[in-house]
C-alpha cells in the first residue's frame, strides 16, 4: 500500500528541502507560543482534516503548535502563502519575514499539507489518514513510543479506511501478486525512477518482525512520499536487491503500474482487506500463478511448509498435501524446495 495516500505526477522536488531540514524545523517552538491557539476542538471538527475518535488523543504528538493553528483555522478549499500568514499570525504581530516558507515546507514534508502545484504557491491542507502515515514512516521510533492500545485502534481504523476507499469491485485494484523472477522482470522493465520507501502497512500494524525497508516505488510527483523528501533513490540492480533478500525473508511480492511492495500476510493492508471484503483467495490481489506439487520430486522436508503465509501446503499421513485454492501464487515455497518438486505454473483458464 505504500504511496498510497499520494498522489501526483513528475517533478523535481521542491527547492532547499530534504527530511533534515523537515525535522529540524519541526522541533522549532512555536512561533507565538504565548499567543491565541485553536482548541483542539477546532482541529478534530476541521472537515479537511478528517481526525476520528481514535486520533484526538494523538494530535499533540503528530502535529506541532503552529501546525494545530493552520490546520484549525484553514478549510478544505485551496489557499496561498499570505492566506497561511493570516491565520497563524498573532494578534497586531504578523508572522515573522523569511519564517512562513520554511514552515509550509516543513508541513508539507510532514504530510500536513498538500500542493496544488509544483509552484509551491497554493495548498490544501492534508487529512488525519496522510498525516499519521508519514509521521509512522518518517519517525518510527516515535510511533512505536505510543501507547500499543492506541497504535492498535489506529491501525484498525487505517484498516477500515482503506477497505472504505476501495471501488466496490471485484478487483478493486490493479495489484498482483507475482513470484519472485517475475518481480525482478517487472524491475528490469521500469522506464521510471525507483525509489524505497518504508513499508506503511507493517510500520503502521506492526504485527511481525519483517524487515520495513522494502518498498519500491515508480513514483516522484508532487505529494508522494518522493517528493516530501522520505524516499532513498535506487537503481535497478539496488532494486532487486531489495527484492531478492525481502523473498529470502518470506516476504511476499505483489506489484500494479505504480510500484512494488513486498508483502507479509500479518501487516499487509491488501491482504487484510481481502480478508475483510470476504474476497475468494487469489482474485484479488490478482495471483494469475498457483504453485503445483510433483509427489514424485517431493522428499518431505517440509520446507514449503514454513514458507507459505497461507497454509496451503500443509502435512497429512507422511506427506506434503497442498490446497490450491488457498494458494496466492507469491512462488515463496518454490524458491526453497531443495528438489524442485514446486514449480509456479498458470491458474485455470477460467480465471
Amino acid at each position: 500500500m505504500s504511496d498510497s495516500a499520494f498522489n501526483g505526477s513528475t517533478s523535481a522536488p521542491p527547492a532547499t528541502h530534504s527530511p533534515g531540514q523537515a525535522m529540524n524545523e519541526l522541533r522549532q517552538p512555536a512561533i507565538f507560543p504565548d499567543g491565541p491557539m485553536d482548541t483542539w476542538s477546532d482541529v478534530d471538527s476541521q472537515p479537511a482534516f478528517e481526525v476520528p475518535a481514535e486520533g484526538i488523543a494523538v494530535l499533540d504528538r503528530i502535529l506541532t503548535r503552529d501546525e494545530i493553528r493552520l490546520v484549525g483555522a484553514i478549510g478544505p478549499e485551496p489557499f496561498t502563502m499570505e492566506q497561511a500568514r493570516s491565520v497563524l499570525s498573532g494578534e497586531g504581530t504578523p508572522w515573522p519575514e523569511g519564517l512562513l516558507e520554511p514552515f509550509l515546507r516543513s508541513a508539507y514534508a510532514r504530510g500536513v499539507v498538500q500542493l496544488e502545484d509544483e509552484s509551491f504557491t497554493r495548498f490544501r491542507i492534508g487529512s488525519f489518514y496522510l498525516r499519521l502515515e508519514v509521521f509512522a514512516l518518517s519517525e518510527p521510533e516515535a510511533h512505536l513510543a505510543l501507547p500499543a492500545e492506541t497504535r492498535e485502534s489506529l491501525d484498525s481504523w487505517c484498516l477500515r479506511e482503506y477497505v472504505a476507499s476501495l471501488p466496490d469491485d471485484v478487483r478493486p485494484t490493479s495489484d498482483r501478486v507475482l513470484s519472485l523472477q517475475d518481480t525482478l522482470a517487472v524491475i528490469d522493465a521500469a522506464d521510471r525512477p525507483i525509489w524505497l520507501n518504508r513499508c506503511d502497512c507493517r510500520t503502521l500494524t506492526g504485527h511481525c518482525d519483517k524487515p520495513t525497508d522494502v518498498c519500491i516505488s515508480f513514483r516522484n510527483g508532487i505529494n508522494t512520499l518522493q517528493h516530501r523528501g522520505w524516499s532513498k533513490p535506487l537503481t535497478k540492480d539496488e532494486a532487486k536487491a531489495v527484492v531478492r533478500k525481502a523473498d529470502a525473508d518470506g516476504l511476499m511480492h505483489t506489484a500494479n503500474e505504480d510500484g512494488i511492495c513486498n508483502c507479509c500476510s500479518d501487516c499487509c493492508y491488501l491482504f487484510r482487506a481481502e480478508t475483510a471484503r470476504g474476497t475468494r483467495p487469489w482474485v484479488w490481489p490478482l495471483a494469475e500463478s498457483v504453485a503445483a506439487l510433483d509427489p514424485d520430486l517431493c522428499i518431505w522436508c517440509e520446507v514449503c511448509l514454513d514458507r507459505c503465509p497461507f497454509d496451503a501446503l500443509t502435512s497429512l499421513d507422511g506427506e506434503i498435501v497442498q490446497i490450491a485454492e488457498l494458494c496466492r501464487g507469491c512462488g515463496l515455497c518454490v524458491e526453497t524446495c531443495p528438489t524442485d518438486a514446486l514449480a509456479m505454473v498458470p491458474r485455470s483458464a477460467s480465471l
